[in-house]
C-alpha cells in the first residue's frame, strides 16, 4: 500500500518585496516632503511622478490593458484602451499625494473646483429620517470626496477592511509597513468602522436610525453573504451585507459617484434606491444586488479611468 503524500505547504513569503520599498519610500520621506514642500511644488513633483511612473509599469499596464479587453469586449491593441491606462496610472498616483496632503488641503488650500451634481437626490433620500446607505465603487477619489462632504454637513461613516489580505507585500509589509499604511489612509478617510469589529452593524445601524449616512463600496466582496455575478465581462463574487443593513434602518440606497482630484473634483448623487421585497432573504438580495451592479457597471464604463480594480481584479 503507498504511502500518502506529504502536504504541500504554501511557499513562504519573501521577507521583503517592491511593494515594501514602495511603502517605506511613501510613508517616511514622501510623507515629510508633504508637511514642509509648497503645495505647489508637491502637485508639480505629483505629475511629473506620475507621467514617469505611468511609462515604467509595463508589466501592470499590460495586465490592464487585458483586462479593459474583456470588459469592453475589444482587443489590447484598440487605441481606446491606451489611452484609458494613459489616465489610469496618472490618477492612481495622484491619489496617493492626495492622501498625503489630505489635511493640508483644507487647512491651506481649501478646495474650490468642486461640483456636486444633483445633491437634491441625497437631501431628499435623507428627509425621511432613517438615514442613507451611499453605495459606490473604489473610484480613486473616494476619499477625497468623503472628506469634502463631511466638511459641507454630510458626514459619512464608512466600512473599511483594516486586515486586507495582499500577495504583493513581504514579511516586512505585512507586519509592519501595511498596519501603517492603512492608518494614513484611515485619518485621510474620515470616520470609518471595520468589518473586523464585532460591533460594526450595530455601528451602521446606530448611524442609519439617528438619520446619517453610511459608505459601503460594494465592488469587495468582504461579507458574510456573498453572490456571483458576471460583472464587466469576468465572474466576481459581490457582497449583500450593506442591503440586510438598509434593511433593517428602512433606509434607501443612493448611489455615489467621485471623479478627479484635489484640484478638481466632481461629485455626483443618484436618485434613491428603495429595496424591492421578496419572499426570501436570498431572493431579496439577488435582486437589489442586482440593480445596484448595474448601476455600478455603467459608471465604470463611463469612467473607465477613474476605477481603481481593474488590475486587482485581474490576478
Amino acid at each position: 500500500m503507498p504511502l500518502p503524500l506529504p502536504s504541500v505547504s504554501a511557499r513562504p513569503r519573501p521577507v521583503i518585496r517592491i511593494k515594501d520599498i514602495a511603502w517605506l519610500v511613501y510613508l517616511y520621506p514622501a510623507r515629510w516632503l508633504a508637511r514642509v514642500l509648497p503645495l505647489r511644488s508637491l502637485y508639480a513633483l505629483g505629475d511629473a511622478t506620475a507621467v514617469f511612473g505611468a511609462a515604467c509599469l509595463r508589466g501592470p499596464r499590460r495586465a490592464l490593458l487585458e483586462r479593459l479587453a474583456v470588459a469592453f469586449d475589444t482587443d489590447t491593441g484598440d487605441p481606446r484602451l491606451s489611452s484609458i491606462a494613459d489616465h489610469y496610472f496618472r490618477n492612481s498616483i495622484l491619489r496617493y499625494l492626495d492622501d498625503l496632503l489630505m489635511d493640508r488641503i483644507w487647512q491651506e488650500l481649501p478646495l474650490s473646483n468642486v461640483e456636486i451634481v444633483h445633491l437634491e437626490n441625497l437631501t431628499e433620500a435623507l428627509s425621511a429620517g432613517r438615514g442613507a446607505v451611499l453605495v459606490s465603487g473604489h473610484f480613486f477619489a473616494s476619499r477625497l470626496a468623503k472628506r469634502h462632504l463631511a466638511t459641507i454637513g454630510f458626514p459619512c461613516l464608512s466600512v473599511v477592511n483594516r486586515e486586507p489580505p495582499d500577495r504583493k507585500a513581504g514579511q516586512l509589509g505585512m507586519r509592519l509597513l501595511q498596519k501603517r499604511f492603512l492608518t494614513l489612509i484611515g485619518r485621510a478617510l474620515g470616520d470609518n468602522v471595520s468589518i473586523q469589529d464585532p460591533d460594526c452593524t450595530l455601528k451602521m445601524l446606530a448611524r442609519l436610525r439617528s438619520g446619517g449616512l453610511i459608505t459601503c463600496h460594494v465592488d469587495v466582496a468582504f461579507s458574510r453573504e456573498v453572490f456571483k455575478r458576471r460583472f464587466l465581462g469576468q465572474e466576481k463574487c459581490f457582497p449583500a451585507g450593506f442591503l440586510h443593513v438598509a434593511k433593517l434602518a428602512g433606509c434607501p440606497l443612493v448611489p455615489f459617484l467621485f471623479l478627479g482630484n484635489s484640484r478638481r473634483l466632481k461629485i455626483e448623487f443618484g436618485k434613491a434606491l428603495w429595496l424591492q421585497s421578496a419572499p426570501d432573504r436570498k431572493s431579496f438580495a439577488q435582486t437589489n444586488l442586482t440593480r445596484v451592479l448595474h448601476i455600478l457597471e455603467e459608471q465604470i464604463k463611463g469612467h473607465p479611468a477613474e476605477w481603481d480594480f481593474w488590475i486587482r481584479w485581474s490576478t
